[in-house]
């Protein structure tokens, strides 16, 4: 399955504490970069189907993600690591509805949505679930 607008978060996730620490960097690289993004779990992943890589700070801690980020590097693809996501704002603009202000991220399984504001949670999945992603300006 191509996830070509989401970004792929590579980071430890060998225990419980590592993956909730990855899990929180995930909600930061979406609410970032108003991108929705997954969290990597294990190696079962081919980088180049993903609009790019957030590197979280222990992706050296981790085998698995050792191989998922240098992959993403020898692709030569969008790879940033997370010194360099702190440099973006924070996307306050609802990725459904467009407007700002009050919008967050969405954990839904291993994937965190674009920001939303409350009231458009439910409206967006079940757009997303269709297959149809609201264009905003």
């Amino acid at each position: 399955m191509l996830a070509q607008n989401t970004v792929l978060v590579v980071g430890d996730a060998s225990t419980p504490v590592a993956l909730e620490d990855l899990t929180a960097f995930g909600f930061d690289v979406a609410d970032r970069l108003g991108l929705p993004a997954r969290i990597a779990v294990g190696m079962d992943y081919d980088v180049t189907d993903y609009a790019g890589v957030v590197l979280a700070d222990n992706w050296l801690n981790d085998v698995s993600s050792v191989v998922l980020g240098t992959e993403a590097q020898e692709a030569d693809m969008f790879v940033i690591d997370a010194d360099t996501l702190y440099a973006y704002a924070i996307d306050e603009r609802c990725g459904h509805c467009g407007e700002e202000g009050d919008a967050a991220p969405v954990l839904v399984g291993d994937t965190w949505s674009t920001s939303l504001h409350g009231s458009c949670v439910a409206a967006h999945s079940r757009m997303a679930s269709l297959g149809l992603v609201p264009a905003v300006a």
